[in-house]
């Protein structure tokens, strides 16, 4: 008796997650959508190491007259 509000609980999520599933694209717009999600990831990385190496530079910069030779 105490169990059916959690079984009440499961079904609507699987229900959810069988809408969720069945919107999902397909085929060639799924392969278009993976595209654009792992491009935005790979210039997200690709500027943030950019973003680093500038920021290296300047450290190296200011520094420079403070290290020994």
């Amino acid at each position: 008796m105490f169990d059916l509000p959690n079984y009440i609980v499961l079904f609507y999520f699987a229900v959810a997650a069988f809408f969720v599933g069945w919107a999902m694209p397909r085929g060639r717009y799924l392969k278009h959508l993976q595209l654009r999600v792992l491009r935005g990831i790979h210039n997200f990385f690709a500027d943030e190491e950019e973003y680093l190496h500038h920021k290296v530079e300047r450290i190296r910069k200011v520094t420079k007259p403070y290290r020994k030779k």
